[in-house]
């Protein structure tokens, strides 16, 4: 075996996951062959301090529980060139694999999944610690249904009543945003209720296959967990309870203080709650016949489009006689009514003018008889009007000839000399755009020219 495949007494197998700062190998024991996980640190990891007081320390929290849903440590080591610990090797990929494989794998053995969880939550908080990283990616099932809560990377010792009273703001957020309790967010001391909310979260992500809050960015989803109230898992999932609806709101309430106490007071609950209206096999049965019978239904309808092309090329090429259509019985007519007769409209006549009269108006400086003239006249400032001899005339009427009932008819006109041909427009002169040189080529027009 080459030396890069071989560290200590320990022989590289598969590389079983990898993260920023760490990879997690499938190794053997040369001298017994025993099978054995490794976390090893990156050679960039392994240069700063921190990273490696980071694994010692997981190490060392790890290596203090004892229970067999706890992934379960053996030794570390620290050389010129390496940084390790070595744990149980568990066969089995973690939540988040499942969930992007299969759900129904989850939901068969949810009920299992959440008693053995729940106990390891308590076994850990019973020793005063918190995990503070609870999500399915640090969740291990094997297909017997085997549990292991895996990285404590983040834990950290569960803080007394005189600590939460006198701490103030926190620094840093540690967690993961999506699973991160609201107290987090606030800057406050997590909890055993900061664990139990983001369990919640993850149940959630077990059902329905998505988390209950997804932010545009990172400071998106951390609003969500302050101010969006959770919607129901079975508004993604039809099979789940209304039960399990109320179960989970109580995990995922904002306040502290609203979630439950401890996760055996969580356990006791849970095990009295109705998970799925019907069994999820059962369930997935059905849904899976169904989806079949309208994938079915759809291709049958597409193949007999299909054969109708066909056979109506097969006509048109005269391979195939065109059937006779059927007669189509023709419906009975309805009675008509009597419609009512409509009269002729009368033709509209255009209105006819009336002959105009120029009223009659005096001339200027004209006076009535027997009334002076005036010295000067109007039209001719400076000179005396001549005088004349004033006669008594009696007033002449213009007789007013009655208005003709008819339109007289028209009189004919002289014939007139033809109107001189009019002369052609002058045709205006091409704009710009207009100019022929301006116009694109032949070969530059478009396709439908």
């Amino acid at each position: 075996m080459s030396e890069e495949l071989t560290i200590d007494n320990y022989r590289l197998a598969n590389l079983v996951a990898s993260g920023s700062s760490s990879q997690i190998w499938e190794v053997y024991d040369e001298e017994t062959n025993e099978r054995f996980a490794m976390k090893l640190l990156l050679e960039e990891a392994f240069k700063t301090a921190e990273a490696k007081a980071t694994l010692k320390r997981e190490f060392k929290i790890a290596s203090a529980f004892d229970h067999p849903n706890i992934i379960q440590v053996f030794d570390h080591r620290q050389t010129r060139k390496q940084a390790y610990f070595t744990m149980e090797h568990f066969g089995g990929p973690n939540l988040k694999q499942i969930i992007r494989g299969d759900l129904l794998v989850i939901h068969v053995r949810f009920r299992k999944l959440v008693e053995c969880l729940l106990m390891a939550l308590g076994h850990v908080h019973e020793q005063g610690w918190l995990h503070r990283d609870v999500k399915p990616d640090n969740v291990m099932m094997s297909k017997a249904t085997d549990v292991r809560l895996i990285d404590f990377s983040l834990s950290s010792k569960a803080p007394s009543a005189v600590a939460k009273l006198l701490s103030g703001k926190s620094k840093h957020i540690q967690g993961t945003r999506t699973y991160i309790a609201p107290e987090i967010v606030r800057r406050k001391l997590p909890t055993v209720q900061s664990d139990l909310y983001s369990f919640g979260v993850m149940l959630f992500e077990c059902l329905t296959g998505r988390p209950p809050f997804m932010g545009s960015t990172p400071n998106d989803l951390l609003m969500k967990h302050i101010q969006e109230p959770p919607p129901p898992p079975s508004a993604f999932h039809p099979n789940i309870t209304t039960e399990m609806d109320k179960f989970i709101f109580r995990l995922l309430a904002k306040k502290p203080e609203n979630r439950p106490e401890s996760a055996g007071d969580l356990l006791s609950e849970f095990r009295a709650v109705k998970i799925f209206k019907e069994d999820p096999e059962e369930h997935h049965k059905v849904k899976t016949e169904k989806e079949k019978e309208d994938l079915e239904t759809s291709v049958a309808s597409k193949l007999d489009s299909r054969s109708d092309a066909e056979r109506q090329q097969r006509i048109r090429d005269g391979l195939e006689v065109a059937p006779e259509p059927k007669p189509v019985p023709k419906p009975a007519p309805p009675a008509a009514k009597p419609a009512a007769q409509k009269k002729p409209p009368a033709p509209q006549q255009q209105p006819q003018r009336p002959p105009q009269q120029m009223p009659m108006q005096p001339p200027p400086g004209w006076q009535q008889p027997g009334q002076p003239y005036p010295m000067q006249y109007p039209g001719m400032p400076g000179q005396p009007m001549p005088q004349y001899p004033t006669q008594q005339q009696p007033q002449q009427q213009r007789p007013q000839q009655p208005r003709p009932s008819q339109p007289a008819p028209p009189q004919q006109k002289p014939a007139q000399a033809p109107p001189p041909a009019a002369k052609p427009a002058p045709k205006p002169a091409p704009k710009p755009q207009d100019n022929p040189e301006d116009l694109p080529f032949a070969d530059e027009l478009p396709d439908i020219l």
